[in-house]
């Protein structure tokens, strides 16, 4: 099946999920505001910005929590993804300015969708992860 969910069809939001060892979990979720049924699989694009929409930092990079595969998602259902950071401490306090929203791209798509950035999130060490999108938070 694939990815045929747009970035039209879709609204997205990031929320704190917590943090375990040395880390801090979010959720990032993509949920279709369409009345039909559609499709998504692969990761998502993430980049964090400022105010400005200015991208601070690098992308995240694709990590492995989570298998690929389809996600079908009918009227208002969501898929979602697990976002990833190191605790400041655990950095030697280098971190990224803190962002004011995220800019994502859906899986298979190259129009972005904006929403505001959790105040918990704060990019440190330079690694920034996020998984493929799933049918359930992880």
């Amino acid at each position: 099946m694939g990815s045929d969910c747009t970035s039209d069809d879709l609204k997205v939001a990031l929320k704190p999920t917590g943090q375990e060892m040395n880390s801090k979990y979010f959720d990032l979720t993509l949920t279709n505001t369409t009345g039909g049924t559609c499709a998504l699989k692969g990761y998502p694009g993430l980049s964090v910005t400022n105010s400005a929409g200015a991208r601070i930092g690098k992308p995240a990079t694709r990590s492995h929590n989570g298998d690929v595969r389809d996600v079908v998602l009918k009227a208002g259902q969501s898929a979602h993804a697990v976002v990833q950071t190191p605790n400041r401490d655990v950095t030697d306090g280098k971190c990224w300015a803190k962002p004011s929203r995220v800019k994502v791209y859906p899986p298979n798509n190259t129009a972005s969708l904006s929403a505001a950035a959790p105040g918990t999130l704060e990019v440190c060490g330079n690694s920034f992860t996020v998984g493929p999108v799933t049918a359930r938070a992880l």
